[in-house]
C-alpha cells in the first residue's frame, strides 16, 4: 500500500499541543484578562459617571448612522468581529456588504435599582461583570446564564435561556424595557405598555435585525448566599422518568 504523503496538516495535528499551550492559551489568557481589568475600571465609576459616558457614546452611535447612504451601504450591523461571537449563528453576512457601527464602548452597568428590583445594563455586560457586582447584594439576574462570556444584548437578541427559566421564562422575559436605536438614528425607549410595545415584543430573537439595542432594564431577585438542594433518585422507565422530572417543578398537590 502507498503512504499518503505527510502534508502540512498532518504536522500541524500532531504537534498541535505546541500551539495550544505556547500560542492559543497565552492568547486567551492576555485577552481575557484585558477584558476583566476594563470592567474592574468601569466598576470604580460612579453610576453617574457611567450614565454620562452612555449618553455620548449614543450620540455617537446616532451620528454614525448618520453618515449610512441605504442605498450604497447596505445593511446595518454592529462591528463586533465573528470571532467573538459566543454562538453557532452563520455570521457571512458581515462578510458581504455592510454597514458597521461600532458598540464596543457599550459594556457598563447604569444602574442597579434596589427599590424597582431592576438592572440597568449596557449591551456587551456580560454575566460574570454583573454577578460580581449583584451577588454581594444578595440579588441576581431572574434568568443568570451559567456561561461568563454570554451578553445582556446576545441572550436578548438571541434565544437566552437557563435552569431557572421554568419558573421565570426566557431571559427575554425578564427585561422591562429596552432602549433602541433605529435604522434611521431614532432612540426610542420600548416597554410592554408604551406606544413602542410592538417593537419591544419583536426585539427578541430578532438578531439585531430591528435596531440596535443601547442599553436594557432587567428584573432582579433576591438571593441567600446558600442554595439548599434535595437529591432525589429516580428509577423507571422513560414515561416515569419524564413524569418525575415533571413533578420536581411542579409538584402534585393531594
Amino acid at each position: 500500500r502507498v503512504r499518503r504523503k505527510i502534508q502540512l496538516v498532518d504536522f500541524l495535528l500532531s504537534f498541535r499541543w505546541i500551539i495550544v499551550i505556547f500560542f492559543v492559551l497565552p492568547f486567551s489568557f492576555l485577552y481575557y484578562f484585558s477584558i476583566y481589568l476594563g470592567d474592574m475600571q468601569s466598576e470604580r465609576k460612579s453610576y453617574k459617571q457611567r450614565q454620562m459616558e452612555h449618553d455620548e457614546n449614543v450620540k455617537e452611535v446616532v451620528k454614525r448612522l448618520g453618515q449610512r447612504d441605504a442605498t450604497k451601504d447596505g445593511l446595518v450591523c454592529t462591528a463586533r468581529p465573528p470571532w467573538v461571537v459566543v454562538g453557532m449563528r452563520n455570521v457571512d453576512y458581515k462578510r458581504a456588504r455592510h454597514f458597521e457601527v461600532d458598540l464596543s464602548k457599550f459594556r457598563n452597568i447604569l444602574e442597579i435599582d434596589t427599590e424597582r428590583m431592576i438592572a440597568r445594563c449596557e449591551p456587551l455586560v456580560n454575566m460574570a461583570q454583573i454577578s460580581r457586582v449583584t451577588i454581594p447584594m444578595n440579588l441576581s439576574l431572574a434568568v443568570l446564564a451559567e456561561l461568563d462570556d454570554l451578553t445582556v444584548g446576545g441572550l436578548i437578541n438571541g434565544f437566552g435561556v437557563e435552569g431557572s427559566s421554568h419558573i421565570f421564562g426566557l431571559f427575554s422575559d425578564t427585561v422591562v424595557a429596552l432602549e433602541v436605536v433605529l435604522a434611521d438614528g431614532k432612540v426610542v425607549r420600548a416597554t410592554k405598555d408604551n406606544e413602542y410595545s410592538d417593537l419591544f415584543y419583536a426585539i427578541p430573537w430578532s438578531q439585531g435585525t430591528l435596531g440596535l439595542l443601547l442599553s436594557a432594564e432587567i428584573k432582579l431577585i433576591p438571593v441567600d448566599q446558600y442554595v439548599k438542594l434535595t437529591y432525589k433518585p429516580v428509577r423507571g422507565n422513560l414515561k416515569e422518568l419524564a413524569q418525575a422530572y415533571a413533578d420536581s417543578f411542579a409538584p402534585k398537590r393531594w
